[in-house]
């Protein structure tokens, strides 16, 4: 590599969750990769023109690669008023189905290569990811994408097809090869409470912490799965999110999906076990499962990051989600801002995910990783919001193709033909 300098404009989160923007901005690495300057551009360095909003590469922290070739028809077919909820009728007509298809591995190959390619397309480089209950295709998907991209096998032995449920009888050999090859990339990832069993998620726990790996899992999403869960599955747990605490599942740096219908006594665990929410708000639109509470998780400070959770979401853009965050939460929480989506997209998952030495910080020692978003209008921009809002798309389930280029490591990874 040779040593680069781009011009333009740049939006770089900090920390504390603000957003610093100059409509006049310079990046230049060395021949490294490795950023020497992000700032103001001081009108004297020759440099080449970006072909768009510089900012750091997007992370989604929750989504399914099996349903990417779904994405968005979770709920085809599925009647508004089907007993015990649509979110249960959809993984049963349609999600279950598009996940066994996996257990075919030239086609889990095909799949993995086609979600990999969307989502960079997408500017989104890494996240974490749920595959199915095969070990092999789970192995297939953490072979393929790289290594920004967390992969869990599915864990699922009650409540779904026979062909869908989790090789017990190899559960600690599974998972020990995963861990041996992948590290912590391998998530220990439990599909949700009415598809593990406590015996199944304690043993799961437990291959957590011998192999040091985190968690992942889906948590009162809509009012039927709580009302399952704890009415009938679980009634002796104190709630939902109480059957995670006792099982230990919580202990290992969980990532909780959803969290819409969450009472005090469950957000205090959440908090105090030091889990991290994954907020899916284009999921949690579509399906109408109703809206997390922004300002409980903010003034609580608990831990998170937006996700798209496709298929539920029809789409695999990030920004599209910032764009459905800032809509659902307007005119009810005083954080919903562009500049507070664009950190829950970058720095807050990089954080969350250990990868924030690579990603989220555009800052002078840092890889110089960042991507190129054609703003809806040509113009100079005056805020960081205004900066923002020219790149989050109009139409949010269909958002037009606009990231022009990704960088990582000082290398050009994706291009969009002019």
């Amino acid at each position: 590599m040779t040593e680069q300098a781009i011009r333009g404009p740049l939006l770089i989160p900090k920390d504390d969750g603000r957003v610093v923007y100059f409509a006049d901005g310079l990046l230049t690495a060395d021949e490294r990769g490795i950023i020497q300057f992000a700032g103001r551009y001081d009108g004297k360095a020759a440099a080449s023109r970006s072909r768009g909003i510089m900012l750091p590469p997007l992370l989604d922290i929750h989504t399914h690669i099996s349903q990417h070739p779904i994405r968005g028809k979770f709920l085809d077919g599925v009647p508004k008023d089907v007993p015990g909820g649509r979110l249960l009728a959809g993984l049963e007509r349609n999600v279950f189905p598009a996940e066994s298809k996996c257990s075919e591995l030239d086609y889990a190959q095909r799949v993995v290569q086609e979600f990999r390619a969307c989502t960079l397309s997408n500017g989104v480089v890494g996240g974490a990811a749920y595959m199915t209950v095969s070990a092999a295709a789970t192995e297939i998907a953490l072979e393929i994408l790289p290594a920004s991209w967390s992969v869990g096998l599915v864990l699922m032995n009650q409540n779904c097809p026979e062909n869908l449920r989790t090789d017990e009888a190899n559960l600690e050999r599974d998972y020990s090869r995963l861990a041996s090859r992948f590290g912590r990339r391998a998530i220990v990832t439990d599909r949700f409470a009415v598809a593990v069993s406590t015996p199944l998620r304690r043993r799961a726990a437990e291959l957590a912490r011998r192999l040091g790996l985190r968690t992942q899992t889906h948590l009162n999403e809509q009012t039927g799965e709580k009302e399952m869960v704890e009415g009938r599955l679980y009634p002796d747990a104190a709630s939902y999110t109480d059957v995670y605490r006792r099982d230990g599942l919580l202990d290992h740096q969980c990532i909780l999906a959803h969290c819409i219908h969450t009472r005090p006594d469950e957000w205090s665990i959440v908090r105090d076990t030091q889990s991290a929410i994954a907020h899916c708000p284009s999921s949690n639109y579509r399906l109408s499962s109703g809206r997390m509470s922004l300002d409980e998780v903010r003034n609580r400070q608990i831990p998170f990051a937006l996700a798209t959770d496709v298929g539920a979401s029809a789409t695999a853009s990030m920004l599209a989600e910032m764009g459905r965050f800032v809509r659902v939460h307007a005119g009810r929480s005083a954080w919903a801002t562009g500049s507070e989506a664009l950190f829950r997209a970058t720095l807050a998952p990089a954080k969350i995910l250990g990868l924030d030495q690579f990603f989220g910080r555009l800052e002078a020692g840092r890889p110089m990783s960042f991507i190129e978003v054609g703003p809806k209008r040509s113009g100079t921009f005056a805020t960081a919001e205004e900066a923002i809002a020219s790149i989050l798309p109009d139409d949010l389930d269909n958002p037009p193709p606009s990231v022009t280029r990704v960088t990582l490591n000082g290398r050009l990874e994706f291009q969009r033909a002019e």
